[in-house]
C-alpha cells in the first residue's frame, strides 16, 4: 500500500471498484473498524461518509455488508461504543445534507430507535415542531396558468446558475419533510409503516427493507410547490420537466451530477447506489388540470439507462437490482394510456387516460436493444414480453 493509500480518508473516498486495486476489502474493513472506535480524526471524517458528503457519496463503504444493506451502517454498529453510535445514527438522521438517501436515513432511524434516542430526543422534537409543510398548487392558480392547447406553460430561470439554485433548493425542502417523517416516527408521534393494501404497495414493503418507511412515502405529490425565479412557484412536475430539457442536466459535468443526483435521492427519494443514468429521466405532465400522486420507487443498485424515460402520470416502481435499458436508446414508458370515443377530435385524448403502475421487479431487466414506447397499459392482466416487467392496476 502506498504511502497516499495510507492516508485515511484516500482509503475511505475509494469507489467500489479502485478498492480492490489498492488492497482487499477484508483489510480495509479492519483498519477503519479499528480506527474510527479509538481515533477521533477518523472518527469525524467517518461521520462525513455516513452523511455522503463530497468525495464520500459514492465510498465503497456504502456498498451491501454482511447483515445491512449498507457496510457503513454495519461497520458503525460493530466498532462504536454505544454512545457514538447513537450519535452517528442521530447525525445521520437529522442531517440536513441532501445527497443522504432515504432508505439510509430511514434504516440509521430504526437503529436509533432501537436503541434509544437517549439525547437527541430533543433534536428531533426540533426537527418536527420547526417543520413547516409544503404548499400545493390550487385549482384556480392552475385554471389561471397559460396554455398552448396542449400543455401548460411556466416559466424557466433564463440561465444554468437559476436552474441549479431551484434544484437546490427543492432538495433542500424535500430533505426537511423527510427528516420530518422519520423523527415522528422514532418519537412515536406517528405510525410506522402501514400494512400494504395493495400490490404496488406489498412490493415497496418488501424491497426497502426497514419499517420505519411507509409506501405513501413514495406517492410523489406532483402538484407540490416549490419556490422558483421573482417569486414565481414552480411545481415538482416542473421542475422534473426542466431537469429533463434543459441540457446542463443531460450530460452534466463535475459540478452539476452531483446537484442532480442529490435532486433524485431528495426530491423522488430514489434508494441508495441506484443510477438515473445520463439523459435519462423521470417526468409527470397534467392532464388538463389532473396532477394526481403516484408512485416512485426506485430501490438500492435500481438502474435507468442512459436515456430511457419514465413517464409517471401512472406511476413506477423498480425494486432493487432492476436495470431498465439505456445505451442511448430511445425508450419511452408510458405508464397511462389516452382513450378517445368514437367522433371526437383527436385532441380529447389528451384529457381522458386509464393509468397503471409500471413494475420491475428485484432484479428483471429491460433489454439495452429495447427501442421506442412501451405501453405498460397494454399489459393489465397479461405478461409482458420481459421475465419480471408486469403492469399493475392502480386499484388493485
Amino acid at each position: 500500500m502506498t504511502q497516499d493509500t495510507q492516508n485515511w480518508s484516500t482509503l475511505l473516498r475509494l469507489a467500489p471498484g479502485m478498492l480492490t486495486e489498492i488492497t482487499d476489502e477484508e483489510s480495509a474493513r479492519t483498519q477503519i473498524a479499528g480506527q474510527i472506535g479509538s481515533d477521533e480524526n477518523a472518527y469525524e471524517v467517518f461521520g462525513q461518509a455516513c452523511r455522503f458528503e463530497a468525495p464520500f457519496a459514492a465510498s465503497w463503504i456504502h456498498g451491501p455488508g454482511d447483515k445491512s444493506p449498507y457496510l457503513s451502517l454495519e461497520l458503525a454498529a460493530a466498532a462504536l461504543d454505544e454512545e457514538r453510535y447513537r450519535a452517528t445514527l442521530a447525525d445521520i438522521l437529522l442531517s440536513t445534507s441532501t445527497a443522504i438517501p432515504y432508505d439510509y436515513r430511514a434504516l440509521a432511524a430504526e437503529e436509533l430507535l432501537l436503541v434509544g434516542p437517549g439525547e437527541f430526543t430533543g433534536s428531533l422534537e426540533e426537527a418536527v415542531d420547526s417543520f413547516k409543510p409544503l404548499g400545493y398548487r390550487t385549482l384556480e392558480t392552475k385554471v389561471g396558468v397559460p396554455t398552448d392547447g396542449i400543455d401548460h406553460l411556466f416559466d424557466i430561470p433564463d440561465s444554468v446558475a437559476g436552474r441549479i439554485d431551484v434544484l437546490t433548493a427543492a432538495s433542500r425542502a424535500k430533505t426537511l419533510e423527510s427528516r420530518y417523517l422519520l423523527a415522528r416516527r422514532v418519537l412515536g408521534r406517528a405510525p410506522r409503516a402501514e400494512v400494504p393494501t395493495s400490490d404496488a404497495e406489498r412490493l415497496i414493503s418488501e424491497d426497502v427493507g426497514t419499517k420505519m418507511i411507509s409506501p405513501s412515502d413514495y406517492l410523489v405529490p406532483w402538484d407540490q410547490e416549490f419556490p422558483g425565479e421573482n417569486g414565481v412557484a414552480l411545481t415538482l412536475a416542473e421542475l422534473m420537466r426542466i431537469v429533463l430539457l434543459c441540457p446542463e442536466f443531460k450530460l452534466p459535468d463535475a459540478k452539476v451530477r452531483p446537484i442532480l443526483v442529490d435532486f433524485y435521492r431528495s426530491v423522488l427519494r430514489t434508494g441508495g447506489r441506484s443510477i438515473i443514468g445520463l439523459s435519462a429521466g423521470v417526468f409527470h405532465v397534467e392532464h388538463g388540470t389532473l396532477t394526481t400522486p403516484s408512485y416512485y420507487y426506485q430501490g438500492r443498485d435500481a438502474i435507468l439507462g442512459k436515456g430511457l424515460v419514465i413517464d409517471c402520470v401512472g406511476g413506477a416502481i423498480l425494486q432493487s437490482g432492476s436495470f431498465l435499458g439505456g445505451g442511448f436508446m430511445p425508450i419511452l414508458i408510458h405508464t397511462h394510456k389516452h382513450l378517445r370515443k368514437s367522433g371526437e377530435a383527436g385532441a380529447s385524448e389528451r384529457k381522458r387516460i386509464l393509468p397503471c403502475i409500471f413494475a420491475a421487479e428485484a432484479g428483471a431487466r429491460f433489454p439495452m436493444d429495447a427501442i421506442g414506447l412501451f405501453e405498460t397499459v397494454d399489459y393489465l392482466e397479461k405478461d409482458t414480453p420481459y421475465q419480471g416487467i408486469r403492469a399493475i392496476p392502480i386499484h388493485d
